[in-house]
């Protein structure tokens, strides 16, 4: 009995103190749940927590989800395929540019691919063509390989970007999106006014936009990782062309003009020389062979006297 009694008291406070408490949440409802709509745009609605070697994710409502060991989303993340994208650009000569647009079109439809944009023109003597084709990523090697074939490859490059960090930071950031616009969806059917039914609807069209950016982004990554892009120039193989031999024109003599001076000059000055030379040749010729032809004039003179003596005796 006497239990009973002192228990009376703590029973009739706590049950005043509930009424309290329900009264004060029935006259903030609307302003609270326009705070938690602020608190949900700027935050991130899922959040991974790691406790004693578990990953335990916290749901909406505060409560911990189903955990996954921490061994197995690390191993789920290392054998997540690399996204690669990958680009070549070929330039080739070619016997005939018609038979190798349709070899290149059907080696891409072989290995899996399609043409993406092909050009084929001619300058009136020959054609030339540029073609941009789209192969499997695990087949571009096998691709290059078989464009080579086409002809005389004159240039050559290939080059590839990892883009697998940049998929999945957009992928986690959709995710995050996602969430978010659940649960705007969930306050703007809660929602008791116009106006913050207005306010709800703002916040939800800036998110489904932003959704639907990292969404294209997404896309187009995919799309660019799963097909490989290789460009072709396809130029016709053009002779190099013999010159013909010109014939060379006999030039037309032309009379030179008559200067009777510069004759009278050239004349004066030959003179000169000759007389000068003949001169010096008299010189030495007298000093070097005057003495004997003298020595031997005399000796003939003497023997003719000789001779004179002995006919007239």
């Amino acid at each position: 009995m006497m239990n009973a009694k002192r228990l009376i008291g703590p029973v009739f406070l706590l049950a005043c103190l509930m009424l309290i408490l329900i009264a004060c949440g029935a006259a903030e409802g609307p302003q609270a749940q326009m705070v938690e709509v602020t608190r949900v745009v700027t935050e991130t609605v899922v959040e991974t927590v790691q406790v004693e070697g578990e990953v335990v994710v916290v749901a909406e409502d505060g409560m911990a989800a189903t955990p996954e060991p921490i061994g197995t989303a690390v191993h789920q993340t290392a054998q997540q395929q690399r996204l690669i994208i990958k680009n070549g650009h070929m330039t080739i000569t070619v016997e005939d540019t018609e038979t190798a647009v349709n070899q290149a079109t059907d080696t891409a439809v072989q290995l899996g691919g399609y043409i993406i944009s092909q050009q084929v023109w001619d300058d009136g003597a020959y054609r030339f063509a540029t073609m941009r084709l789209a192969v499997p990523v695990l087949r571009f090697e096998d691709a290059l390989r078989a464009f080579r074939t086409l002809g005389t490859v004159t240039n050559e490059a290939a080059s590839g970007e990892d883009v697998t960090d940049q998929y999945v930071d957009l992928q986690s950031r959709l995710d995050n999106l996602i969430a978010t616009r659940d649960r705007l969806r969930t306050f703007l059917d809660q929602a008791t006014t116009v106006e913050e039914a207005l306010r709800i609807n703002e916040e939800l069209k800036v998110v489904e936009e932003e959704i639907a950016v990292i969404q294209g982004r997404l896309n187009y990554l995919g799309d660019r990782a799963a097909f490989s892009t290789v460009d072709l120039t396809l130029n016709p193989w053009i002779p190099t062309p013999t010159p013909s031999p010109t014939p060379t024109n006999t030039p037309i003599p032309t009379a030179q003009a008559w200067h009777p001076g510069n004759t009278v000059q050239l004349a004066a000055v030959d003179l000169q020389e000759t007389a000068q030379g003949t001169a010096d040749f008299g010189i030495y010729y007298g000093i070097v062979c005057g003495p004997w032809l003298v020595f031997f004039g005399l000796v003939g003179v003497a023997g003719w006297k000789i001779v004179v003596w002995r006919r007239s005796r």
